[in-house]
């Protein structure tokens, strides 16, 4: 399996990689740390200048923790079927 291109990079968040990460850090670092360790956590996925700061601080509670499973549930914004992806 590889890993596939971005589909929305330079539109939704940066494109050139050592941009995004510098944009990921600097949103997790500010993130307010939170306590509690999260059994569940949703997260927005719109693009990070609408709901980067607020996921970034849902991950940033769970950043460090192992976890044996992690579901992950995410809408088909092109596409229509049936059942879940």
């Amino acid at each position: 399996m590889g890993v596939r291109e971005a589909a929305v990079s330079d539109l939704f968040y940066p494109g050139d990689e050592a941009t995004l990460r510098g944009v990921v850090d600097r949103l997790l670092s500010e993130a307010k740390a939170a306590s509690g360790v999260p059994k569940i956590l949703i997260a927005p996925h719109a693009g990070y200048p609408y709901s980067g700061a607020c996921a970034a601080a849902g991950y940033r509670l769970v950043m460090g923790r192992h976890y044996r499973r992690v579901l992950l549930i995410g809408p088909s914004h092109r596409v229509g079927f049936e059942g879940a992806a």
